[in-house]
């Protein structure tokens, strides 16, 4: 049996862009399941900034400690809003001892973790590996929240669409992480073949740090690249994704904007795993070599010599570029018909 309805929410996501982008279908989910409780949401500064403008937020709490003072003040913070749940998806040591010391009736965390003392309310991981935005849904079962309470899909309100989409494909080739870098130079050549195939242009991304990278990938194009202005904010970033057709992208963050902001995306997927990260959705696809016995390893350091993304020939990334291009030019009602259909 689920406890007893709330009157407040705390949910907490500290950080990582793409984990905060992917928990609002979870937010939208409690938020229908109980509309009348207050729901807060805790968060760092840049996550903060992408989930502003949610309606399903009361309040977004930007979560600034520094230092053992600071994370006492948010303890004591917390403690004062009197919150009847909080739910704790990050389940750090820091966020774990928020969770305790909230006062809170139910303290919710997954059960997986070494932190799992923190929590009252165990929530357990599906047995079998789904896109992270339902995971976290289905992780609030035990709390009464279906699947069918949440959308398919994360929601930004960043930015609108423009009414007219220029023939522009986003290239995102930065990450954090090697084992996720598709090379510079076959993103060149993708733009390249796109250019010269359908007449598109390049807008390449990039973020601190990865303006050399960038400059290389439009250097490989030529023309009809270039890469966009440095941008300050997530707001800013979401404007230049919302004004293109497709974006191509490493698994990272800005991948997780675009579809939060509803643009098709391409991922290239090599340790990471697309079960996770993909949607299951027609607008939404990845290139991988699945041939490859150790695709999908979930490392960040290569054994081998990171053949997941070296010998991933843009050739074999085309056509499903291609074909988000030609649903793009179906329009939005032939488009949402067809899924209909299916």
């Amino acid at each position: 049996m689920p406890p007893e309805p709330p009157r407040r929410i705390l949910v907490i996501q500290l950080r990582r862009l793409g984990d905060v982008i992917l928990t609002t279908p979870a937010l939208a989910a409690l938020k229908k399941r109980y509309p009348h409780a207050t729901l807060d949401f805790l968060v760092e500064a840049p996550g903060a900034e992408a989930v502003a403008g949610n309606p399903e937020i009361d309040e977004v709490l930007t979560y600034d400690a520094a230092g053992a003072l600071g994370a006492l003040r948010w303890a004591l913070k917390i403690r004062e809003r009197r919150y009847d749940w909080v739910i704790d998806f990050l389940a750090t040591p820091r966020t774990a001892l928020l969770a305790v010391f909230s006062g809170a009736a139910v303290r919710a965390g997954p059960a997986h973790v070494r932190r799992r003392w923190a929590y009252n309310h165990k929530m357990v991981q599906p047995a079998k590996a789904c896109y992270a935005g339902l995971e976290k849904v289905l992780w609030l079962s035990g709390l009464g929240v279906a699947a069918d309470d949440a959308p398919p899909l994360p929601r930004l309100y960043l930015a609108a669409r423009p009414d007219k989409i220029e023939n522009v494909v986003g290239l995102n080739p930065a990450s954090r992480q090697v084992t996720r870098r598709w090379p510079a130079e076959s993103y060149a050549r993708l733009g390249r073949l796109l250019r010269d195939k359908h007449g598109c242009r390049l807008k390449v991304f990039w973020g601190p740090g990865e303006k050399g990278l960038a400059d290389e990938v439009v250097r490989g194009i030529g023309a009809g690249a270039e890469a966009i202005p440095e941008t300050r904010t997530i707001a800013e970033l979401a404007r230049e994704i919302a004004s293109c057709r497709v974006l191509v992208s490493n698994c990272a963050g800005p991948k997780h904007v675009a579809v939060g902001l509803g643009v098709p995306t391409v991922t290239i997927h090599a340790s990471s795993d697309p079960a996770s990260w993909t949607p299951a959705h027609p607008d939404h696809r990845f290139v991988r070599l699945e041939e490859l016995t150790c695709i999908g390893c979930r490392s960040n350091v290569c054994p081998y010599h990171l053949e997941c993304l070296r010998q991933l020939p843009p050739e074999r990334v085309l056509p499903a570029v291609e074909a988000l291009l030609a649903r793009a030019a179906e329009g939005p009602a032939a488009r949402a018909a067809g899924e209909a259909a299916a």
